[in-house]
């Protein structure tokens, strides 16, 4: 008995040994990107490196021990502090800028001016959770680890890339995990529709044969044995450009693409309200938003019935923006007037506009950030009295 378990056992070694070898030949390990500012998450698949400083997209950013962009915060609230948790993705992170020009920045040192300056014994603190890539999935699990540093006020500032996800395999190319054309999986596990189990994670890193054999499961489920065509078949089953949710409000991917980002926020709100904790939903906007005309704004309005069904705050990053636009011409004109006027006789207050507030379709500059905490600071600061009354 003894023997022939032996020979069992060296044989499936020896076995597992040659398939390992001989994959090899095409596959080779994912090795763990060392020098990566995230790191795998075994509940939200990814997250920032802790005390790191690195480069962030011409710029520099640094994390504290919690893993969270900005100085170091102490768990245990001070006497006199109010705490404001901010939860998002690049947008709120601060892509491209640097540590002191991203809007949980300003708001926290324009409302430590404003307590100072009424003479009120409180000191504000923002602790900005906000990772690039993240979707709703990850920023529920931020929320949730979030109350143990007893917030005040919860903001979630989301845009249209947390509604359809648009890109999501540079996430995993950043940790080192590059995924094969076969291998479409990571909008899935970014959002939360699959969890990425940590044998996985593991397995990627030191076994060619595990490869291999998830490379056999996808050309079989796709029907392709050469794997040549696996990309365009996967790509045609993901729901991965936004630009529907502007123009084809109400087909069937697009709702429920609502449908899944939303329950995550939902899930949010519910926990904000258990713990008694206002909730402030800021909705950015994708830079291109400002060309089209105010009724395309399906985005904004979808967030702010949102906010208005579930009684909680509501930002609108693109509704102050054309207001600005709208005040800078002296109110003679429509924001739709102002759009008009660009089309028609190439005006370039927009481009103008675009140019001082984005770095790009999505990033703020200094000043937009700038522009977003100025919009965020007389809410936040109804809140905090509102609370401080019913407390």
């Amino acid at each position: 008995m003894g023997v022939n378990l032996l020979l069992c056992i060296v044989s499936v070694s020896v076995f597992l040994g040659g398939s390992e070898t001989l994959a090899r030949l095409w596959y080779s390990p994912q090795k763990v990107n060392s020098d990566s500012f995230f790191e795998y998450d075994k509940e939200k698949v990814f997250r920032l490196k802790a005390n790191f400083h690195g480069p962030n997209w011409g710029s520099t950013f640094t994390t504290n021990s919690h893993g969270f962009r900005g100085r170091e915060i102490a768990i245990e609230k001070p006497e006199n502090t109010k705490r404001i948790l901010i939860a998002g993705d690049s947008v709120a992170f601060g892509q491209g800028v640097n540590d002191d020009e991203v809007f949980p920045y300003y708001l926290e040192q324009q409302l430590n001016e404003q307590f100072a300056g009424s003479g009120e014994n409180v000191r504000i603190e923002v602790i900005n959770t906000a990772a690039p890539g993240n979707s709703p999935y990850q920023e529920y699990h931020d929320v949730k680890r979030g109350l143990k540093f007893d917030p005040d006020i919860i903001v979630l500032q989301v845009t249209l890339n947390d509604i359809i996800h648009e890109q999501s395999q540079w996430t995993f190319l950043a940790m080192g995990m590059k995924e094969s054309e076969s291998e479409t999986t990571s909008i899935n596990y970014v959002t939360g529709k699959k969890r990425l189990p940590q044998f996985d994670y593991l397995l990627r890193q030191h076994s060619a044969l595990y490869l291999f054999l998830k490379d056999i499961n996808a050309r079989l489920r796709f029907k392709d044995l050469t794997g040549k065509h696996i990309a365009k078949k996967a790509a045609s089953e993901e729901n991965s450009d936004f630009m529907p949710l502007l123009t084809e409000p109400e087909s069937p991917a697009v709702r429920e693409a609502w449908d899944y980002a939303l329950s995550w926020i939902q899930i949010m709100v519910a926990i904000a309200k258990e713990h008694d904790i206002p909730f402030v939903l800021f909705a950015t906007p994708f830079g291109i938003q400002s060309g089209y005309y105010e009724e395309y704004a399906f985005p904004q309005h979808k967030f702010k019935q949102f906010a208005e069904e579930e009684n909680i705050y509501f930002a609108d990053f693109l509704a102050a923006m054309w207001q600005r636009l709208v005040d800078e011409q002296g109110g003679r004109n429509t924001i739709n007037e102002i759009i008009d006027e660009w089309v028609k006789n190439g005006s370039t207050l927009l481009q103008d506009l675009h140019a001082e507030l984005f770095l790009d379709h999505v990033h703020f500059t200094p000043a937009g950030h700038k522009m977003a905490a100025d919009i965020l600071m007389p809410i936040v600061l109804e809140a905090l009295n509102l609370k401080s009354m019913n407390e």
